[in-house]
């Protein structure tokens, strides 16, 4: 549509021209799938001064619209998508975080303790002032 060829792309972008030309054909089964066949659709967009984003949103309604993940030609994709990766990610990442602010938390009251309980303890177990009745 451009009048580029698939070795100006491929010399451009470093994408086989294998995998352009199952791009173009959407031969989705033939592109290794996931992170890296929306990577080659991006590169691709941005070198034909195409919208990146549009161009992956399609990618990805049609490979949800194969149903099940199942491709033309019998292969199977696999079911996630790139964004609950994201978001296992974001899980993992709180877990830790929460894990961590919890250990600080810990440490911080045990130094606090150290250093001013034995303060707050000798409030509590004062004696009466001297002369008076015990």
């Amino acid at each position: 549509m451009r009048d580029v060829s698939l070795e100006e792309i491929s010399a451009a972008t470093r994408i086989s021209t294998r995998y352009l030309t199952a791009l173009e054909a959407e031969q989705w089964h033939e592109l290794p799938g996931g992170a890296f066949t929306r990577g080659f659709i991006r590169s691709v967009a941005r070198f034909l001064g195409m919208n990146e984003d549009d161009l992956v949103a399609e990618y990805d309604m049609e490979i949800q619209g194969r149903g099940q993940g199942r491709l033309s030609g019998g292969h199977s994709v696999a079911p996630k998508s790139a964004g609950s990766a994201r978001g296992n990610w974001r899980v993992v990442v709180g877990a830790i975080v929460i894990v961590a602010l919890a250990v600080l938390l810990a440490i911080g009251g045990w130094l606090v303790i150290g250093h001013y309980g034995p303060r707050v303890m000798n409030r509590f177990h004062r004696h009466p002032a001297a002369g008076g009745a015990h």
